[in-house]
């Protein structure tokens, strides 16, 4: 399989981030080979599995990826149904934990106001139809 975009851009910011000149980064390079069988020359022409062992070496030399910020409720991304979006629940969760009017800005207490607009005992379980209600209810606090 052919090197990914994504692993292009993380081997460059590598090299980049280790301070690697040229010569020593094709050094790096010319321990793998393409897809001829010769060694490498440029990270174009790696295999992901090769990108994958290049960004493992990095690692070893000190370079730390990092990682980004997984966004809250992204996980339930694509359930399909009529369940709520994770946007929808991100909003929710601000409101709930930003507006003035709520007292206890926990999350067990914005899934116990949740079940009392909605029946459901948990943010993940409402509706797309249930987030106008919870979004009105939080505004009438």
């Amino acid at each position: 399989m052919r090197i990914l975009p994504v692993q292009i851009k993380k081997i460059k910011i590598a090299q980049k981030q280790l301070g690697l000149t040229d010569s020593q980064y094709r050094d790096v390079l010319s321990g793998f080979n393409d897809q001829n069988g010769k060694p490498c020359k440029s990270c174009t022409t790696l295999s992901s599995t090769d990108a994958n062992n290049v960004l493992a070496l990095f690692e070893k030399l000190g370079w730390e990826q990092k990682y980004k910020k997984k966004l809250k409720y992204s996980e339930l991304e694509g359930r399909g149904g009529d369940f709520a979006s994770p946007k929808s629940l991100r909003k929710i969760d601000a409101m709930w934990h930003t507006s003035p009017n709520v007292r206890s800005k926990t999350d067990a207490a914005m899934n116990k106001f949740i079940k009392r607009e909605t029946g459901k005992e948990n943010i993940e379980w409402i509706s797309q139809s249930d987030v106008k209600k919870v979004v009105q209810g939080i505004k009438r606090l």
